[in-house]
């Protein structure tokens, strides 16, 4: 599209709010953009995206085979129910009794594949290993349309494909590794929408469900909501359009939630998702409360726990859990802000912290790699805002979309693999962060590779 036809585009999203778009696109001229297409999928894509997911499988499945699955906490808790579904007995927890403590979703993932391939920590790492292939293959093709470039959308398949948290997540029973799934999906539908597009409805439809699965999954992660709204409203510039859009999406959003909520009425006797925000929300915001997750032994209502739960159920006491959190943060308006900024830093804390097995070389070895990648994926994000006036829209969003996720768990507490299903995200800032810096210490290394893509100079 020409210059003229962009500003107007672009203003249109923002009149909305009465904002006057102050930054101006321009033809992009230079090295910087070399490696640019229209953001469609091409078959010299397909070559390149094959090489990127085969080195995605190959390390995972090499970290898959070479590290332990441990069975403990919250992994426990995952492999116990999806075996519970898979014997037939519903979701239930160690004890035979219906629990939604954990959220459902990814054990209920695990319960249907293990009625394929069987109830081992094979399979489970087998699936993983999907997982993680095709986010990368999302994430391809979600940077290729968010920047039109290609050298941008391999770099940011790459960077994700490579990092080493989440390689190391394909051996846990973790949760993250299908809410990553997901969350690439939601991005893909949402660079993707476009307003007199003729699958314009189906994307509303698929999007809404990858938003219901993932309600059901990693409900923390419908903090992005905000971020690809913006995105969606900037590109149709209309927000009655934008609206009829996630009116569609939470239809069927709310239709891949319903069983769920079904099931989780017949079980407690209320429409929920689950049975732990309220405590999540009172590990975070209680007297003793630091940044980091803490035993609710440590809390001030320690000593009862054992004897609440049993009187109130898995339903009041998490109620209970929720009143009293709400109660200390309208008493502790202050202690809780400054206490959620620590949790912001804290956060985004780069991983200096020793693992469970840090006496290993092994380990020692992929804990300075990991630290490593993480300061450069996150500093490469910081370079990417230089390219604010190219891409406004695509920066603000990616922006948002960071802050939802920090924000949401400002709100509760810290645990690093928390922070790992944004990384898609950042993987994307850090693509084009590392094409900015090429692009000006290695301008003939670019020229170079953008003639071997066989792609042409073009403005978005």
């Amino acid at each position: 599209m020409n210059d003229k036809t962009g500003r107007h585009r672009t203003a249109a999203g923002w009149r909305w709010i009465g904002l006057r778009y102050f930054f101006e696109r321009e033809q992009v001229e230079g090295l910087g953009m070399l490696g640019t297409n229209d953001g469609r999928f091409r078959k010299r894509d397909a070559g390149l995206l094959l090489t990127i997911l085969l080195l995605a499988i190959m390390v995972r499945t090499l970290a898959s085979a070479m590290l332990p699955t441990p069975l403990e906490s919250d992994y426990l808790g995952y492999w116990q129910i999806a075996n519970n579904l898979h014997s037939g007995l519903g979701l239930v927890g160690a004890d035979g009794t219906p629990t939604a403590f954990l959220s459902p979703g990814y054990p209920i993932f695990l319960g249907q594949v293990f009625e394929v391939l069987g109830p081992t920590i094979a399979t489970v790492k087998a699936a993983n290993i999907f997982l993680g292939a095709t986010s990368v293959a999302f994430l391809y093709a979600s940077a290729l349309r968010l920047f039109g470039s290609r050298l941008v959308a391999a770099l940011a398949a790459m960077i994700f494909a490579t990092y080493s948290e989440s390689i190391v997540y394909t051996a846990y029973v973790a949760k993250e590794n299908l809410m990553i799934f997901l969350i690439c999906t939601q991005l893909f539908f949402v660079v993707t929408a476009r307003p007199h597009d003729s699958w314009r409805f189906a994307n509303a439809v698929l999007f809404g469900m990858a938003t219901g699965c993932l309600a059901v999954v990693g409900n923390a992660a419908l903090a992005l909501l905000p971020g690809f709204a913006f995105y969606v409203l900037c590109k149709d510039g209309q927000i009655i359009v934008t609206c009829k859009y996630f009116f569609i999406a939470f239809v069927f959003a709310m239709l891949a939630m319903w069983p769920m909520l079904e099931h989780n009425h017949q079980a407690f006797g209320h429409y929920v998702l689950n049975n732990n925000g309220g405590y999540n929300l009172y590990i975070g915001n209680n007297p003793n409360a630091t940044p980091f997750f803490e035993s609710i032994a440590d809390t001030p209502l320690g000593p009862q726990w054992q004897i609440l739960h049993q009187e109130l159920g898995e339903y009041g006491v998490d109620q209970l859990l929720r009143k009293k959190a709400i109660d200390y943060i309208t008493e502790n308006p202050t202690k809780t802000l400054i206490l959620a900024a620590r949790k912001a830093l804290a956060f985004w804390t780069p991983p200096i912290h020793e693992g469970k097995y840090s006496s290993s070389a092994g380990e020692k070895i992929v804990r300075v790699v990991w630290l490593g990648q993480f300061l450069l994926i996150c500093l490469m994000f910081l370079v990417a805002s230089s390219r604010f006036r190219t891409y406004p829209d695509q920066i603000i969003t990616l922006w948002l979309l960071v802050g939802g996720y920090t924000a949401v768990h400002m709100m509760f507490y810290v645990i690093y693999r928390y922070r790992l299903p944004i990384f898609p995200v950042l993987s994307l800032g850090a693509g084009l962060g590392v094409e900015v810096v090429l692009t000006t210490l290695c301008p003939r290394w670019i020229l170079a590779i953008s003639n071997f893509f066989g792609t042409t100079q073009k403005s978005l």
